[in-house]
Order: structure tokens, then sequence, then C-alpha cells
């Protein structure tokens, strides 16, 4: 079995479009959307998404690399929660510290709203 860290961030197409159809927004930022739904895993997963019009590769790049860094090692994947996170051009400057504030204020608020 893979380790979790591999898994958190792996989905069939198949999931992707059942986790569109569940999600609900849960936060509106500027830099970012973010949407929540149930996971019918032991675990939660994230879909970092980042449009090639809003940066260069390396930005883009780094950016999914610290929120699926946010997400594994803060133990959000805990809360039993699909994220899908969609970057904006704004989200590219956000500071680590307070993206990090931003997912685990909105994994809080979605673990409130899933019971």
């Amino acid at each position: 079995m893979p380790r979790i860290s591999k898994l958190i961030g792996t989905f069939t197409s198949q999931e992707v479009s059942t986790l569109f159809k569940k999600a609900k927004r849960m936060r509106i930022h500027p830099g970012f959307d973010i949407l929540c739904a149930p996971s019918d895993k032991d675990f939660g997963n994230i879909l970092v998404i980042t449009a090639g019009r809003i940066g260069k590769a390396h930005k883009r790049n780094l950016i999914r690399r610290r929120i699926k860094a946010i997400f594994y090692e803060q133990g959000l994947y805990k809360h039993r929660i699909d994220v899908i996170v969609i970057v904006k051009k704004q989200g590219l400057e956000l500071p680590f510290e307070q993206l990090t504030l931003l997912l685990k204020k909105t994994m809080s608020l979605a673990g409130k709203k899933n019971g």
C-alpha cells in the first residue's frame, strides 16, 4: 500500500467528476475558491487546480506543492473531507503562513457543516 502522502492527491477521472457534483463552495477568497465534500474513503483528498493563464509553470507548481504539503503536514486529511482548491492569480502571491491559516479555517468550517 502506498504512503498516505502519495494517496491524498490522487484521483481517477470518475472520482473527479463525482467530487465536483457533490462539492459545496466553502470559501471564496481573492486568490482561491475552495470547495469541500465528504470523503468516501478513510481519509480526505485534495485536488489543486491551477490554470495555465495565471502564471508561469514554476509558480503554479510551487503553489500546488505548498497546498498539498499543508494538507498533509497539518493532518487535514484526517477530517475525511475531499477538497478542491481552485487557484486564482492573486493566490500565487499569498505567503505560506496565510495559506496555512486559510486552509485550516476552511477545513474546520467544513467539518462543522458536515457533522
